[in-house]
């Protein structure tokens, strides 16, 4: 008579070659990452763990978190892409608590389609926004969010094991390269906190989701017009049924 366990086996065995397909889709990506490299991210992978990536991005020109250098961790889900990558910032920079889990809050517009650089994409669009009480987003003011960008240039965050202290250590001499020091003018225009305070905001409105969030910021990678993204996205879709 056949087990139970067998059964169990018999009736996963359909979906190993997703398994397959998602392992070759996550490697693909971290290749195109490095063959197209970006001036506003750095993503290396741990050889022990391929779904267990570090990076950094540099903070968005025209606000406080400009000229900053801010380290991550980037956890891919066994549910990937159909599920958005688990990213928590380990550089304090004064919009998001440090090793907790980011509330991207996705919504209904991340699907198989989108990648680890959408996500990272849309993190620089988060930091100078206004966190509304978000699950781990914190509220300092202009002046502090400066100073921690100041900060964030002088040493990597020590984080984790030699092996990811090593990736840790050899983005953040990347992203000095790509990222220029933080501007005299204390980073541009007010953000949405001082404008509160000033009651220039009363009313909070609420916000569509907006579809276009992962594509706003401008990609500052070398031969975009040779790679694009959705040249990219033809790629990745021979290997997902999905999309």
């Amino acid at each position: 008579m056949e087990s139970f366990q067998s059964k169990v086996a018999e009736e996963y065995k359909p979906f190993e070659p997703f398994k397959l397909q998602a392992s070759n889709l996550i490697q693909q990506e971290l290749e195109e990452m490095q063959s197209n490299p970006s001036d506003d991210f750095k993503c290396l992978a741990l050889e022990s763990n391929p779904r267990d990536w570090q990076f950094a991005i540099r903070g968005p020109n025209g606000t406080e978190f400009a000229g900053g250098i801010y380290h991550g961790q980037i956890k891919i889900p066994e549910e990937y892409p159909k599920e958005p990558p688990i990213i928590t910032l380990l550089t304090e920079n004064g919009r998001f608590k440090t090793q907790t889990r980011i509330d991207y809050n996705f919504g209904d517009f991340w699907g198989p389609h989108n990648r680890v650089r959408d996500a990272l994409l849309a993190l620089i669009e988060l930091l100078p926004a206004y966190p509304d009480g978000k699950l781990g987003s914190v509220e300092y003011d202009k002046k502090e969010r400066r100073a921690l960008a100041i900060k964030s240039r002088e040493a990597a965050p020590r984080y984790g094991t030699a092996e990811r202290q090593k990736l840790i250590d050899q983005i953040h001499e990347y992203m000095l390269t790509k990222t220029p020091p933080v501007p005299s003018n204390g980073g541009g225009d007010q953000n949405d906190r001082d404008r509160r305070k000033q009651g220039i905001v009363t009313k909070k409105r609420k916000r569509k989701p907006d579809i276009n969030l992962f594509y706003k910021n401008t990609i500052h990678a070398d031969n975009c017009e040779r790679v694009g993204f959705f040249d990219f996205e033809k790629r990745l879709r021979s290997l997902w049924p999905w999309s």
